[in-house]
């Protein structure tokens, strides 16, 4: 009789990313709540022993596929602004890229983290006090050095304001937006707006031109 190969690191680690990619998406679905550790079995073709065998709980599995999240955005943030010509191209690219996270969360998934959650809720916020903030201080930069973000509104500020607003966004206490669909296209108007309000008239005359 042969013996299975014992698992590699390779193949545990894909193991790994498999269980929390496939978590994620229950979970933004769903909700932290409603999504169980069986039904994850299930859908993954394990044992429900396998799986607890690699995450101990589904707080654990939860916060890492927050930082699994967290990762694919910092990623898909650092190829935009590498491979954005200017600061339209990027702003566009990051706007559309976050409008298309927004749009896959659920009301359950929003209020879970905060209520079931607390801890991972506050590391997300972390992140967008830290990381997301600095994305879009760095956009506003390239906008302001290209000479279409206007230069008498301190960075800093309108940072802020978008923190501020996007926060409110995922709040459905404040929002009162119980969708995906509704918080992205709630997102774009928000942008919109946000964007035209800081151009220059030069950046107001680039972007009409865009536009035809």
């Amino acid at each position: 009789m042969t013996t299975p190969a014992p698992p590699t690191p390779e193949t545990t680690a894909e193991s790994r990313r498999r269980v929390v990619s496939v978590a994620l998406e229950r979970f933004l679905a769903a909700g932290f709540s409603s999504v169980t550790m069986d039904d994850l079995a299930r859908e993954l073709g394990m044992s429900k022993k396998t799986l607890y065998e690699m995450f101990p709980s589904k707080l654990e599995l939860l916060r890492e596929a927050s930082e699994f999240k967290s990762e694919r955005w910092r990623e898909e943030m650092a190829a935009i602004a590498r491979d954005s010509r200017d600061f339209f191209e990027r702003a566009g690219r990051t706007f559309q890229f976050v409008a298309e996270l927004y749009s896959r969360l659920s009301h359950a998934y929003l209020t879970d983290l905060r209520r079931s959650a607390p801890s991972v809720w506050a590391d997300m916020q972390e992140f967008r006090r830290k990381c997301v903030r600095r994305n879009i201080l760095d956009l506003l930069e390239q906008g302001v050095r290209e000479r279409v973000v206007r230069s008498d509104i301190d960075p800093d500020r309108l940072a802020e304001m978008y923190l501020t607003m996007t926060s409110g966004l995922l709040n459905p206490e404040v929002s009162g937006l119980t969708t995906g669909a509704q918080i992205g296209a709630s997102y774009e108007a928000f942008v919109r707006v946000y964007r035209d309000g800081l151009l220059t008239i030069e950046g107001r005359r680039a972007a009409a031109r865009r536009e035809r």
